[in-house]
């Protein structure tokens, strides 16, 4: 009994995956399952509802269950083809452009062109052998899509994303800051915002004793990777320029005490 709650727990938790990180992906499967079922009905098994729902049904749970498999394998071939086969990882991310940019014009193309696919009778004989059909296919989705494009961009145009911010140095370096900072009188310290994980309301020590759990929100996850280096790069650099200020200020307070003493001592001698 306990395998099967963990493999119902794993198969729920991969079909949330599907539809929280793959949408999309999900949403085509789902239309085309609408599609299947509508063709079964009318072409091949017009008398077999309830087997054609049951066989819909079955197949759209193996492919939703399949979805986030399917999507990290097919990363990592985009990712190799830029490598192996650079004019294909090209025309691959040119398409992705237009499916990020319109991703629901991209899937109703495709819900139109699978439709179409299975609907043999409609097509002409000599290309009704279903290799013939699937690269008709393939080929009128990808055409329509591209010519499609620049329509939808008129209507819709791209909003424009700014550049990531890197995370490079300051221009100036801390000592370099520091000094001139002291050249004119400024003796103010740099304060830096503070991300961390802790223990709201109660000392670490406590916390310690427990443990703690997470809630909320990470550094990373509020700031990013670049936000985090960046983050880390001007604790660094205020770390520095606040040392050199602290012991200019140290060595500031510790020469009015060495000459009070020294007039002290000088006074105690002239009494004597």
């Amino acid at each position: 009994m306990q395998v099967v709650l963990k493999a119902a727990g794993w198969w729920v938790g991969i079909v949330t995956k599907a539809f929280t990180e793959h949408t999309l992906g999900a949403a085509v499967i789902s239309i085309a399952a609408i599609g299947i079922l509508v063709v079964l009905h009318k072409e091949y098994r017009p008398f077999g509802v309830l087997t054609n729902v049951g066989v819909v049904l079955l197949g759209w749970l193996i492919a939703i269950t399949a979805l986030p498999f399917a999507m990290s394998s097919a990363a990592t071939a985009v990712a190799t083809l830029d490598t192996t086969l650079p004019f294909a990882s090209r025309l691959a991310g040119y398409f992705y452009g237009i499916y990020e940019r319109h991703p629901l014009m991209v899937l109703v193309i495709a819900g139109i062109g699978s439709t179409f696919y299975f609907l043999r009778q409609s097509w002409p004989f000599r290309l009704s052998w279903w290799p013939v059909r699937a690269v008709c296919t393939v080929f009128g989705v990808v055409a329509v899509v591209h010519v499609s494009a620049p329509i939808a961009d008129l209507i819709e145009p791209p909003v424009a994303t700014a550049a990531p911010v890197k995370a490079v140095a300051p221009v100036i370096p801390a000592r370099e800051a520091a000094a001139a900072a002291i050249k004119v009188g400024d003796l103010r310290y740099l304060a830096v915002a503070h991300c961390a994980d802790e223990v709201v309301g109660y000392p670490a020590a406590e916390a310690v004793k427990s443990g703690v759990k997470r809630y909320g929100q990470s550094c990373d996850d509020a700031l990013g990777s670049e936000g985090i280096a960046r983050s880390f790069a001007q604790r660094e650099y205020a770390n520095e320029y606040n040392r050199l200020v602290h012991e200019h200020n140290r060595a500031a307070e510790a020469k009015p005490a060495a000459t009070e003493n020294k007039v002290g001592e000088n006074k105690a001698e002239t009494k004597k």
